[in-house]
């Protein structure tokens, strides 16, 4: 048991992947005595009380949100801080034990080693009832929603908005105005999760800017945008810009603007995965710092 917790411990604990296990073959699902969860997790003959219902609980996900849930609908980590994943038909973190019990231990309850793994909600393995039996293979991780929960622990960027000309001054309509955020915020993402025998590795790229111009505008940029200085020339080229064609406030207009990058995501899994590779399309990431820019309207002078 002391082996299966230094093990456990050493699990990545920053990031809680959220970890489905599913039985090796459906003929397997079909033999279990007790729940099988929507993914095909046999939980065994001997679930204890009632704590989802009659029979204990269903799925171990929530109905399409991507994540856990206890029996009050509150969302809570699918994965502990020792690598158990939740199990909702028993309402606790269960595990693979490591190492098995003997074969003439009373946890098997009379199966065969060679016909599945015990697993627990107690680490203590004090409680037997807290013991169950998993027919099968050694189960494998759903690694498309692992990734999809890695989604939201990824060191995405807030991008930083700059605008020239900058708020210390002024624009005017119909006047091309440079946009950009850092350079450095411009790279690819990258995530990892190791847990139940595999590594789940989520990896997005950049692939455009999303702007809010303040004014129910959105401008896409396709990268960073070029940074403006007080030496640019007034006809140099940029990636980035957006000219305001009008104005609601007769004296000016002063917006706030934020920007976001849009990232490409798609996953990897080596190990007891349930697939190696695939994608989950596009994510924006939280907008950063703003800025802001006021807005005028040149004056024309009339000589008679």
């Amino acid at each position: 048991m002391r082996g299966a917790l230094t093990r456990l411990l050493a699990l990545t604990l920053g990031v809680t992947g959220l970890l489905i296990f599913r039985a090796s073959t459906s003929a397997e699902a079909a033999d279990c005595e007790g729940p099988v969860t929507d993914r095909g997790v046999c939980l065994g003959g001997t679930t204890p009380g009632t704590p989802g219902g009659e029979n204990g609980g269903t799925s171990s996900t929530s109905g399409g949100g991507g994540g856990c849930q206890d029996t009050s609908g509150n969302s809570i980590p699918c994965v502990d801080g020792f690598g158990g994943v939740w199990v909702a038909a028993r309402q606790c973190y269960g595990f693979q034990l490591d190492p098995q019990p003997p074969p003439d231990s009373p946890l098997w309850k009379g199966n065969r080693p060679s016909e599945g793994s015990i697993w627990s909600c107690d680490r203590t393995v004090a409680i037997p009832e807290n013991t169950w039996f998993v027919p099968g293979a050694s189960p494998v991780i759903d690694a498309a929603t692992v990734a999809e929960d890695l989604v939201r622990r990824a060191p995405f960027e807030t991008a930083h908005a700059s605008i020239a000309p900058p708020p210390s001054f002024h624009s005017y309509v119909n006047y091309k105005n440079w946009m950009w955020i850092p350079e450095k915020q411009w790279h690819d993402v990258s995530v990892s999760v190791d847990a139940g025998g595999a590594r789940v590795t989520l990896s997005a790229t950049p692939t455009r800017v999303e702007w809010d111009m303040g004014n129910g505008d959105v401008e896409f940029c396709a990268g960073a945008g070029r940074v403006w200085t007080v030496s640019t020339p007034e006809d140099a080229p940029t990636t980035c810009d957006y000219t305001y064609t009008d104005m609601e406030d007769p004296t000016g207009d002063t917006w706030d603007v934020s920007a976001r990058i849009v990232y490409s995501v798609a996953w990897s899994c080596t190990g007891r995965c349930s697939s190696p590779d695939g994608t989950l399309g596009e994510h924006a990431a939280v907008a950063g710092e703003g800025t802001t820019i006021r807005v005028l309207q040149r004056q024309t002078v009339v000589i008679r």
